[in-house]
Formats: C-alpha cells, structure tokens, sequence
C-alpha cells in the first residue's frame, strides 16, 4: 500500500522544503553587519542560522537549481523568517491557514517538509544508515479491526466533523503501533500520532476501522522520526541546526500563506479577504483601462458555423465517427446514413440558454468532429447519439460596460494592487529587521548593502 502521507503532501512540501522560491516578487535583504562566529551563518534579529544548515540547504536547492548561491539561499532565509516572524504575530493559524482543518494541519505540513528537507539534503549517507527492510522498526504491535471499532466507533450516531471528544482521542495515546530506534534512541508510534497526522479523507479511513492503512501510517511516521533522530545524531547540524530548518520550514509555510491572505499568492482562485476588499474600491476609469489594454482576455464567442448528425443508436454512431477520423466528409456521410442532412447552420449565443447542441458547438473547436455523444433523456423517446462538427467560430468581445468585464477587471486590478502592497510591507519589514552575515559561509568577499534573494 502506497503512504497517502506521501502522496497527499508531496505538493505541499516541495515549496517549503526549499526546493523552489515563493512565486511571488522578493525583495533584496538590506545587510546590517558582519558576524565573526564561524560556525553561524546568519542572524535575522535573535535568531540565528549555523552554517551547516545553510550547507544543507544550499544540496536541497541545488538540485533543482544548480546556479543558486549561497548568498541567495541566505537571503530567502532572511526572507522567510522576517515574513514568517511577522505573520505569527498578526494572524493566527486558524485565519492565517482558513480551511486546513479538511486538509493536513500546519503542524504536520511542517513536520513532513522538515523530513523531505533532510532526506533530499543528506541522500546517500541516510539511505545507508536506515538499511533494508525498515531495518529501524524494532517492534510492530499488532492492531486489531475490533480494538479500532472499540475505540472509534460512533455507535450509529452522525459525526459532525473528523474530531472526537478529547476523552476519547486521549485513548489513542494509550495504543501502541510501532518501536523503532535510531542509534541509541529508542521511540514509539501511537495511533494518535498518526491521528494528528492526518487530513479529513486519512481520518474516515481510521473511522472506516482500515487496519492496513493505521499501521501503513505508523511505517512511514516511524520512518520520518528515523531522519529527524538521525539528522540530529550524525549529520553535523545537532539539535539547534535541526530546530533552525524546522522553524525556516514553519516560516516558510507562513509566509506563503500570509501572501495568500493577503492576495499576493501564487494560486489565482485562492480567495483572499485583502483581493475582495481591494475590487470593491476599483474605480471604473482603472476598469475601462484595464479593458483598453487587456481585450485578448475579454474575448468571446459570437457564433459558430456548425453541422449537427443524430443517430438512432451507438453502433451507427461509432461506425460513422470511424469513416470522419480517416477523412470521410460529414455532409456526404450524413446523406448516406439517412440521419440528418449535415447541413452547416449558424448557431447563435442566444442558442445555447435552449440546447444543449448549441452548448455543446460553442465548446468544440473548429475541425475536427466530436465523438459521438449520447442525448440528455426527455419525456418517453429514447435517447440517440449526436455528432456535431464545428467549421468556422466568430468571435467578439464583451461589452465594455458589461458585468463580465467589470468584475474580471477589477478583479485583476484588485490582484495587482495587492502583489504591490505586498512587495512593500516586505521591503518595509526587512528595511526594520536586523541581518548579519558570514562572510565566509556565503562565499562573499566583503558585505554588500543588499543580498540579492536569487532568481
């Protein structure tokens, strides 16, 4: 069985794991001072980053990114941390992360990007360590289908939600799964470790009594305390070097989020309460601008020139939509066939809030004939099976005061507003932060005013 854990959070943690920079605009980071400590490589007010975490972080970004300097990754550090420091203190994590209670918790989001971080940056020296055959699992304990329905079944009455009573979820921590070791350190997963692990679709696999999934679950979380306890114990980072990643990883997942909130995000249909705000305020001479010099995307379809033939049952239909894919003509087929005149007929935008032909012309591109297409059911008649080709589209645009291009402008226009408000509370809030570097940790030579944060 695949780890839904893996599969679900692959996405997620790429971004924090540094394997890519925010898609967002990021300011340079205004460089303070010097530091002469050689094991620290940057310091973002009281905080500090040692050198071997930048190295780590330096292989993880590299992989994807082989041009990357030191200097880059340090400054997205800076970044992330200034960010990241600040929308902890604004927000918190129920409107900072709105909805994460269907998906994976911060918490956990942080914990897995903490572990794809280390195992992309110490590869070859952890697959060694953990050997074959999950070498580090000392211990299974087995797991009945009985002792989960004992502990989460619901007795026929409705759950609300994924949660349970706290009395109940409290029983999970007294239900040992696995025992695992790295080095001298001995740990122990329980089913409430993987229940905090999980997102709404893990938890109804718990609520569903899937015993294969639970200890699945505790295979890969006994794995990922493997990474973590060994990080600590063999790769040179110790338990600071190991908190610093997962506070940036933590800072991060902040910062994405703040930009998010904030409309500033890389994901165009996130709705953010800042965009909202912004459109309301968009005045109509900034739409009518927009609609000036944005019109390829106020395009529309007019009318389609189109050519219909319906077909009593499937087989007819396919046997005739075989003949159009090796070049046969539509009119001439449909003549043969005796099921319709394939005739080419202008159909009209209007058409479409009546047929669903008309609707089905307006999406297909010209060329190439559609696959045949069984009827909507109506009244007693059987269903047949339609082919529809499309010859010429003629297209327009929405009306300049339309209300289609009023909210797709403003909105836009709101958008852009946010990315700039956003760009300047960064550049504002690093301008305030105080950064040190190492110069030799960077591979610099003296201390630039700015440290670029990379492509």
């Amino acid at each position: 069985m695949k780890s839904s854990w893996a599969n679900a959070l692959i996405t997620a943690v790429a971004g924090a794991a540094f394997f890519a920079a925010p898609a967002f605009a990021a300011p340079g980071v205004p460089v303070d001072g010097t530091l002469t400590q050689p094991r620290v490589a940057l310091r973002v007010n009281d905080w500090t980053l040692s050198r071997p975490a930048l190295d780590a972080l330096l292989r993880v970004v590299r992989e994807q990114k082989p041009e990357v300097t030191p200097a880059q990754v340090a400054a997205a550090a800076a970044q992330d941390r200034v960010l990241g420091a600040y929308a902890r203190r604004q927000y918190d994590d129920a409107k900072l992360f709105a909805g994460e209670r269907v998906r994976f918790s911060p918490q956990a989001t942080v914990e897995a990007s903490l572990v794809t971080t280390l195992q992309a940056a110490f590869r070859e020296p952890l697959t060694k360590a953990m050997g074959a055959a999950d070498s580090f699992i000392v211990k299974r304990h087995p797991l009945t289908r009985e002792r989960l329905v004992a502990l989460l079944d619901t007795g026929g009455k409705l759950r609300l939600d994924d949660r349970l009573p706290a009395a109940r979820e409290a029983k999970l921590r007294e239900v040992p799964l696995i025992d695992g070791r790295v080095g001298t350190q001995s740990y122990r997963v329980t089913l409430h470790d993987i229940w905090e692990r999980q997102d709404v679709q893990g938890r109804n696999a718990l609520y569903r009594f899937d015993v294969g999934f639970a200890m699945e679950q505790a295979r890969q979380l006994a794995r990922d305390r493997f990474v973590l306890g060994w990080a600590r114990q063999n790769s040179g980072l110790g338990d600071d070097g190991v908190e610093q990643l997962r506070q940036l990883v933590a800072d991060r997942n902040r910062r994405n989020a703040l930009a998010r909130l904030l409309g500033s995000g890389e994901d165009p249909h996130y709705s953010s309460p800042e965009v909202e705000r912004l459109q309301r305020g968009v005045e109509p001479s900034a739409i009518a601008g927009y609609y000036n010099t944005h019109k390829a995307e106020f395009t529309r379809t007019e009318k389609v020139l189109a050519r219909t033939v319906r077909f009593a049952d499937e087989a007819q239909a396919r046997a005739v939509a075989v003949k159009l894919a090796q070049g046969a003509r539509f009119e001439e087929l449909a003549r043969q066939r005796g099921a319709g005149d394939g005739i080419a007929k202008w159909i009209d935008s209007d058409a479409t809030r009546r047929s669903w032909i008309a609707q089905l012309a307006f999406m297909q591109p010209p060329g190439a004939a559609s696959p045949p297409i069984r009827e909507p059911e109506a009244g007693t008649a059987a269903p047949g099976w339609v082919i529809v080709k499309v010859d010429r589209r003629v297209t327009g645009l929405h009306p300049a005061d339309s209300e289609t291009v009023r909210f797709a402008a403003s909105e836009a226009i709101a958008r852009q507003r946010a990315a700039s408000n956003f760009a300047g509370l960064s550049a504002r809030l690093l301008s305030e932060a105080r950064v040190d570097i190492n110069l030799d940790a960077l591979g610099l030579r003296a201390a630039p005013k700015m440290l670029d944060g990379g492509p």
